[in-house]
């Protein structure tokens, strides 16, 4: 693949992936994978959790993060999906057993809200 010659290819690309991520409104399935402490995997599709701030894996309090998001592996999950696209992750606010994922992660973690990507106003005011 070669980069594209002018911003239109590009965007164009960029339209194409937040076209798909329209294509569905709400995920549901199992947890296949867990990434780090605000990235999960409902089969192989990565859903990024939408207004979830986890620190990165190559640190002690993101290890730890990743770790507590772990044991959900396996668990049915939905996700309200919000249309944005993330480093090509669906973005979605998702919950276990009618739990809320991100104010579990909050709750028991070093996780934040990230009231930026609060898209939906679910955690900020």
């Amino acid at each position: 693949l070669h980069p594209p010659e002018d911003g239109r290819e590009l965007a164009t690309r960029k339209h194409n992936h937040h076209a798909k991520a329209l294509e569905y409104s709400v995920l549901t399935g199992i947890i296949s994978h867990v990434r780090d402490g605000d990235t999960i995997e409902v089969g192989n599709i990565p859903v990024r959790i939408a207004a979830l701030d986890c620190p990165e894996n190559d640190t002690a309090e993101g290890q730890l993060a990743s770790k507590f998001a772990s044991q959900f592996k396996n668990s049915k999950v939905i996700c309200d999906l919000t249309g944005a696209m993330s480093y090509k992750r669906l973005v979605g606010y998702c919950r276990i057993n009618e739990t809320d994922f991100a104010t579990t992660m909050i709750n028991n973690t070093s996780c934040k809200i990230w009231p930026k990507y609060d898209v939906w106003r679910r955690y900020t005011e």
